[in-house]
């Protein structure tokens, strides 16, 4: 059966950083062997990422295994067995995770300058905490994936129709924001969030513990000293405190 479009560029962007990883250490990806594996897996804990994104880097690797005829290494004992125990920690974890909320984003963005970079993190908190997008969902967003309608801005999110709705206040609207960075960059397709190195070069797509070192940055310079502030802040706490005004 096909993947959805979504579900594969997700698979895709999984594949390449697992290999990047690999590589920077040396290792085979292809194929895996399952202790290689289990080590990768404890990595991605110490990120703090959440059970959906490791779950997605499992089917990923398994899938790319699939596609060569090699027998999956997620489906050894030992990969299993540390599947469950780091689910497992990280589904306990989730419960530290401390939510942004509208006074902490606030006083985030207005800590933020006017340099590309700037531009770009003030399109990403403001879009993952509005729309409440998990890291992985928020890195995988494609040009593509942000239409205008009438004003708003149309999402589209692991199969998801989301709409960002236009506030007055431009230094707080997420679709001021998502469309100065878009310009500013000079983006025409491909991945929505991307690098942007200390000349102001773009790089490529953003990898999901890339969202955690934003927040994370971004509150310190504002001067927010919170345990629990990752990534996963964005879209945690209620659905319904989300204005910023």
């Amino acid at each position: 059966m096909e993947l959805p479009h979504n579900t594969r560029r997700v698979y895709a962007a999984q594949w390449r950083q697992f290999t990047a990883w690999c590589a920077a250490r040396g290792a085979v990806a292809l194929p895996a062997r399952p202790r290689l594996l289990v080590l990768y897996l404890a990595s991605l804990a110490r990120d703090r990422l959440a059970p959906a994104t490791l779950k997605a880097a499992l089917h990923a690797i398994a899938k790319a295994h699939q596609l060569t005829g090699l027998a999956p290494p997620t489906e050894d004992p030992i990969v299993l067995r540390a599947r469950r125990r780091i689910l497992a920690e990280s589904s306990s974890d989730r419960r530290h995770v401390t939510p942004l909320t509208p006074a902490l984003m606030r006083q985030m963005l207005a800590s933020i300058g006017h340099e590309l970079i700037d531009a770009r993190d003030r399109a990403l908190l403001l879009v993952g905490f509005a729309a409440r997008l998990r890291r992985a969902e928020l890195v995988a967003l494609d040009v593509e994936d942000a239409v205008d309608i009438g004003g708003a801005i149309e999402l589209l999110a692991d199969n998801r129709r989301l709409v960002l709705a236009p506030i007055q206040d431009a230094r707080l609207c997420p679709v001021q924001a998502l469309r100065a960075w878009v310009d500013a960059a000079n983006l025409r397709a491909g991945a929505l969030f991307v690098s942007v190195n200390r000349w102001g070069r773009l790089g490529g797509r953003l990898p999901d513990r890339s969202v955690s070192d934003i927040v994370q940055a971004r509150a310190r310079q504002a001067g927010i000293e919170l345990k629990g502030l990752s990534g996963d802040s964005l879209h945690v706490g209620p659905a319904d405190d989300r204005r910023l005004l």
